[in-house]
C-alpha cells in the first residue's frame, strides 16, 4: 500500500472492496466450470490469500488513477489488464495453476471487459459523475 494516496482512501477503498467481490466471483465461476485448477493449494485458500492482498490493493490503486480523460482511462485499463495477464501467466508457468479449458487470450478479454466496467463504476464513486452528460445542441453550432 506504498503507492496509495491516503487522503483519497475514503473513496478509493471501495475499489478494493469491489475488486475483491468481482475477483472472487470470477475465480468461483472459473473453478466451477473447470476452466482452470490450482495444483498445490485448495481453491478457497488461494482465493482468500489473493483477494486479501494483491486484488484489494490493485482495486484501490485502479480507483485512485481513474481519470476523466478517456485516453488516460483506456491506458489505465490496458495497463491493469496486462498486469493481471502477466501474474496469471507466471502462476500457470510456475505450476501453481493449470488451464483445463481456458487460454491466455480469453483471460485478456475477460480482464479488459472487467476493468472497463470497473472504470465506469469508479467514475461514479471517485469522480462523482451522476449520469450521461448531454451537451446542448446550440453550443455545438456556436463553436463551428
Amino acid at each position: 500500500m506504498i503507492f496509495v494516496d491516503r487522503s483519497r482512501l475514503k473513496k478509493t477503498i471501495y475499489g478494493g472492496v469491489i475488486a475483491v467481490l468481482l475477483g472472487s466471483l470470477v475465480d468461483w465461476a472459473g473453478h466451477s466450470m473447470d476452466l482452470y485448477r490450482f495444483d498445490h493449494m485448495s481453491w478457497y485458500l488461494v482465493s482468500i490469500l489473493y483477494a486479501a492482498g494483491p486484488l484489494f490493493t490493485a482495486g484501490v490503486l485502479f480507483f485512485q488513477y481513474i481519470s476523466p480523460n478517456r485516453l488516460l482511462q483506456a491506458a489505465n485499463i490496458i495497463a491493469f489488464s496486462l498486469t493481471y495477464l502477466a501474474v496469471e501467466t507466471l502462476l500457470v508457468n510456475s505450476g501453481g495453476a493449470s488451464y483445463q479449458h481456458w487460454h491466455y487470450l480469453a483471460s485478456l478479454g475477460v480482464d479488459l471487459v472487467t476493468f472497463t466496467a470497473f472504470s465506469y463504476i469508479g467514475e461514479y464513486i471517485v469522480l462523482g459523475k451522476t449520469g450521461v452528460e448531454v451537451q446542448n445542441p446550440e453550443s455545438r453550432i456556436s463553436r463551428r
